[in-house]
């Protein structure tokens, strides 16, 4: 007898499995398959080691009594799988051992990484089969669906792998059966699971064909929710009296449990399988890299896109991994209401739906800040950005930075807690602000798991060429249309026995658009040909198929399919095309005028012809809004509508938008009016229309500024203008325009319209309205660092307001004017403008007041009043950082540090990193720049050569940023110089010397000279070192570094006039109090003059 090592029961010889337990009696050999006698080492057929799994049991006498053992085995109700490879032990023949080795290792490990992703659980490999099991030691009520996908998956996968040396392509076959089986408690691998179900579930793989996967009756009905099966009819297993009934596993057509499966049609998933199988490795890289991605999907309407995305949606809703989902689209309004996908994505976290008042939004948004972000603190600031998003509250009056960063803390929270992925539908309709955020989220998210999947046609490039070039991990996938006989597996998908000659014709018409195909079964749907299957599988045609006449374009086959509708259904129709994409009924019920309850039957209807979707997804913003199937139905629909009766519609739901007064649907809003205004002839009512689009336009710009999305802003003023005439509403809209364009890094465009309003106000005599247009040129001037043309702009425009008392217009061009001669190292002067600004201090901001402040320290640091300067500046960043000013924080910071580098080289480099951590924290790109360009210079001085440099290389971004691109190029320069490649650095320092952005900066200009000064003396040439020097000895802020120079290159050459004018302009340039590091050099400037005049004294 037997005796089981789990429960002690005997068995008869020859058992596998104890009859009471179901705990292992033999072992089989994991390469070859062989059963082995329990005890066993090795296997007898192949010599392979033999896994210690149990005890063996051993064969002796049942003894007279026995102590009953605490049970170890129990029954439960588990999801089996088996997968086998197809004629692989026949193709190993042929094959050399070691490949056939790598292969199953390639296809074991595929199979180990999908079963765990699915919460399932490897029982054993057995030769080429693999089993595995659900339910146990955890059980999940989708067990089952799980344990499909699985095998779907696995059977997929098989597919791709490349056997060496083989033409042919591997397969595989699997079976699932669930049931109830001996499950022995606390095993893991073999031995977990026993019992008639396991051998009947690896009977029925041994039935499946090659690729497919056939599941029996218990599994079918737990995940026919979630997957679609066909009838496979009975099959006779071996060992076993009776057939079983067994499924054919298609594919997966929703998500767990069922839920979002379409009510509608749903053709087949062909010819994506490469570009499904990209998304799924990219989201699983950033899961596991712990790092950000983007992906996005380019196609024109109906290639697919959404259909792709869907089918990513499936495959991770069945994964164990907590995925944070979210989704928002991008109305097709002009270019896209401020923010609105990412405002979806908040109310979808939060669980705010359409119907919430204000009150419940706030309560919902605190309630997930609670449940995302930890730090109580953390979430004080965060919060009232984010119901400013929402519309709920006003935004606090900040720079963009900030907002975004408050935005992106949130993301990257939730990211702390599982993988985030966010899907960005119709990006090509989108505020140029959310893809400045998207690309900010990609750049400064770097340790956080953000998976980014946008989708959009190609006019997205068209608006945005550079999209994704600065994120570092960014990948398109452009979906090309499908092949010919994707195209005829697609429809033989849908309708079974179509006739070749309406397939070619259809698939000769859609020139691969799988969405042609799917309107066209539509319309024959609508028209009765065809009707869905008895057994709901698909359709099927009801009878014999007339002539097929198929229009020629996607547009032609929707119009078509539109005519078909009666005139209420039609006219309905077009009245949602108004509204957009998506929409409320209350909101279509204002266009229409038609009864709720009709309404509501009609709707039902137009989902049920598959021209509309009902919103049912519990975690989606738009819950309960009816929605096009496809964008483009909506655009045709649109289309359709007479000029006549688009003005009307459009009039009628700006009426309906204005009485929900929501600022955040200020762009809605805004929208409608201007629409209206265009469909209307010119008279009366055009210019009614122009005066409420004016209106609607500037509170939209206003949202859209609120928001810092400026481009956004500088679209909706642009469009104002154009429905404006009054001179002086022009000049306040072309003012905003510059200033919009200007914050938006469009210094060319806020120029032209600076300029536009200075003439319409010069025009009118508005003397303080020039200046102020003026002031704004130089400060766009002063940002392109273009300090003496600055300077050039405000010497004038103050010139000729002399004679007018102190107004805010002229203390802010004073401010400024103090701040470019700053820059341009004119301290003198620079001193005496902020002075007269700070004198006035009632008309201007408190953020004017503090970066008034912060030049005055700086000028005073510069003039050699170091105690006051340190005084003035530790006090700017006191209040910067109390009130939350981040600019002026890293400003004081930055300018301070000239000062600290006097002192303490280290100080400094501490103070340089202090910037660059409140930039990184912001994404204020500048001022990394501006940090490491200064951790460069004085880590350089240190000795410490390379530790900026990575920090440099990671941060300068590809195109634009010219001047800190130099900079950074310029540090390498020195380090090349040091290398033994002088030559080369001084030919390379010289060419930048020449670009347009130096000669336009005299602080570029002074510190380039300075640097190119310390080439030429490592190659020795001390006069031409001298000469380069010059260039730099009379900038305040570079004058200490060029003279230094100067003085050492005039000694080496022995020129006792040069050292002489070289100490002078030392002296000058480091006049004020006594600080170490000057003094130093102070002492080795005296030592080198004592050596040459040979006076040295000992000591």
């Amino acid at each position: 007898m037997l005796t089981c090592p789990g429960c002690g029961t005997s068995n008869e010889e020859g058992r596998k499995f104890c009859a009471e337990c179901g705990t292992r009696l033999a072992v089989a050999c994991s390469v070859c398959g062989t059963v082995n006698a329990a005890g066993t080492k090795f296997c007898g057929e192949c010599g392979s080691a033999l896994a210690d799994v149990a005890a063996p049991a051993t064969l002796q006498r049942v003894p007279e009594v026995s102590v009953a053992a605490a049970p170890v085995a129990e029954r439960r109700l588990v999801s089996v799988l088996f997968v086998d490879l197809v004629g692989f032990t026949t193709a190993s023949e042929q094959r050399d051992a070691e490949d056939t080795r790598e292969l199953l290792s390639r296809y074991f490990e595929l199979a180990r990484e999908i079963v765990d992703r699915h919460g399932g659980t490897i029982e054993k490999f057995i030769g080429d089969a693999v089993m595995a099991v659900w339910g146990t030691p955890t059980t999940h009520e989708d067990d089952a669906e799980r344990a499909v996908r699985s095998a779907l998956q696995i059977v997929e996968g098989v597919a791709g792998l490349e056997a060496a040396g083989s033409a042919q392509p591997m397969q595989a076959r699997a079976g699932v059966l669930t049931g109830e089986a001996a499950v022995t408690i606390g095993a893991a691998g073999q031995g977990m699971v026993a019992g008639d179900l396991v051998n009947t579930a690896s009977r029925l793989q041994s039935a499946a064909a090659p690729g497919t996967v056939l599941v029996g009756e218990a599994t079918f009905r737990a995940a026919s929710g979630a997957i679609s099966f066909e009838e496979a009819g009975a099959q006779q297993l071996k060992g076993k009296e009776s057939p079983e009934a067994a499924w054919r596993a298609i594919a997966v057509v929703a998500r767990r449990r069922g839920e979002g499966r379409a009510a509608m049609l749903e053709p087949p998933f062909v010819g994506r399988d490469e570009e499904l199988r990209a998304l799924k490795e990219q989201f699983h890289a950033t899961a596991r890299e712990g790092k950000p991605r983007l992906v996005t999907l380019v196609g024109q309407a109906g290639i697919g896109k959404s259909r792709l995305a869907w089918e990513l949606e499936k495959y991770l809703d069945g994964v164990v991994e907590t995925i944070l989902w979210h989704e928002g689209r991008s109305p097709a309004y002009g270019e896209g209401i401020s923010y609105w996908a990412l405002a979806e994505m908040v109310r979808g976290r939060a669980g705010i739906t359409e119907s919430d008042d204000p009150d419940t939004a706030r309560t919902r948004l605190a309630q997930i800040l609670e449940q995302m972000v930890p730090d109580a603190t953390e979430r004080k600031w965060i919060e009232p950005r984010l119901t400013g998003l929402l519309g709920l509250d006003e935004l606090p009056h900040e720079s963009r930075e900030v907002l975004f960063a408050a935005w992106r803390t949130f993301f990257e929270r939730m990211a702390g807690t599982a993988t985030v992925l966010l899907v960005f539908w119709d990006l090509q309709w989108a505020d140029q602000g959310l893809l400045d955020f998207i690309e900010h989220l990609l750049t400064w998210s770097r340790s956080s798991p953000v998976f980014v999947l946008a989708e959009a046609r190609p006019d997205l490039f068209d608006r945005r060429p550079g999209w994704g070039v600065t994120v570092r991990a960014s990948t398109s996938i452009h979906l090309e249309p499908l092949e010919d006989d994707d195209m005829r597996a697609l429809l033989a998908g849908v309708v079974p026995g179509l006739p070749d000659e309406a397939t070619r014709a259809i698939v000769q018409r859609a020139e691969g658009v799988p969405l042609y195909a799917v309107e066209t079964i539509r319309m024959l749907i609508d028209r009765g040909v065809i009707r869905p299957a008895p057994d709901e599988s698909g359709y099927e045609l009801a009878g014999e198929l007339p002539d097929l006449s198929v229009p020629e374009t996607l547009h032609a086959l929707i119009a078509a399919r539109l005519d078909a509708l009666d005139h209420e259904d039609r006219a309905l129709i077009t009245d949602a095309a108004v509204l957009g994409l998506s929409f409320t009924v209350p909101a279509l019920q204002a266009l229409s005028g038609v009864d709720a309850d009709a309404l509501n039957e009609r709707l039902d209807g137009l989902v049920r012809r598959q021209v509309l979707i009902l919103d049912a997804d519990p975690l989606s913003s738009e819950r309960g809004q009816y929605r096009f199937v496809q964008g483009v139905v909506r655009e045709v629909a649109y289309q359709s509508l007479a000029k006549r009766d688009r003005r009307t519609k459009h009039v009628a739901a700006a009426r309906y938008f204005e009485t929900l007064g929501e600022d955040e649907l200020s762009g809605v809003l805004a929208n409608h009016y201007l629409a209206a205004y265009r469909a209307t002839p010119a008279g009366p009512e055009a210019d009614a229309l122009a005066a409420q689009a004016r209106v609607a336009l500037r509170a939209a710009a206003d949202r859209a500024s609120a928001l810092h999305s400026q481009l956004g802003a500088l679209g909706y003023l642009e469009q104002a203008l154009d429905v404006t005439s009054d001179p002086a509403e022009r000049a306040a809209l072309h003012e905003h325009a510059a200033m919009a364009a200007t914050h938006a890094a469009r210094p060319r465009d806020g120029l032209r319209h600076a300029r536009k309003a200075e003439e319409i106000m010069a025009a009118a005599g508005d003397r303080l309205g020039v200046l102020r247009m003026r002031t704004l040129d130089a400060w766009v001037k002063l940002s392109e660092h273009g300090d003496q043309a600055a300077i050039a702009t405000l010497e004038g425009a103050l010139a000729d307001v002399a004679d007018l008392p102190p107004s805010r217009e002229i203390v802010q061009a004073q401010a400024e004017i103090g701040r470019a001669l700053m820059v341009a190292g004119r301290s003198a002067e620079a001193l005496i403008w902020v002075d007269r600004a700070i004198e006035n201090p009632d008309l201007l901001s408190p953020a004017e007041i503090v970066e008034a402040i912060v030049t005055n320290g700086t000028v005073l640091l510069q003039v050699g009043r170091t105690a006051e300067s340190e005084v003035v500046l530790r006090g700017a960043i006191v209040v910067a950082d109390r009130s939350g000013n981040a600019l002026a924080a890293m400003r004081a910071r930055n300018n301070l540090s000239g000062m600290v580098e006097s002192i303490s080289l280290e100080a400094a480099n501490d103070m340089a990193k202090e910037v660059y951590e409140i930039a990184q924290r912001f994404g204020m790109m500048t001022w990394v720049l501006q940090s490491v360009a200064v951790g460069q210079r004085v880590s350089f001085e240190l000795g410490r050569w390379d530790e900026w440099m990575d920090e440099g290389a990671a941060e300068l971004p590809e195109g634009g940023a010219d001047f800190y691109r130099i900079w950074y190029e310029a540090n390498q320069r020195d380090r090349l110089a040091y290398q033994g490649g002088a030559k080369e650095a001084e030919v390379a320092l010289k060419r930048s010397i020449e670009e347009q952005t130096v000669r336009e900066s005299a602080q570029a200009q002074a510190g380039l000279s300075a640097q190119l000064s310390e080439i030429l003396m490592a190659q020795q040439r001390w006069t031409d070192a001298v000469e380069a020097a010059r260039g730099g000895w009379n900038h305040s802020d570079m004058a200490r570094y060029a003279t230094i120079n100067a003085v050492f290159a005039a000694t080496a050459a022995g020129d006792r006039d040069l050292i002489e004018e070289a100490r002078q302009a030392y002296d000058r340039a480091v006049e004020g109090p006594e600080l170490p590091l000057p003094m130093a050099y102070s002492h080795v400037i005296a030592a080198l003059g004592a050596l040459l005049d040979e006076r040295w004294e000992a000591g």
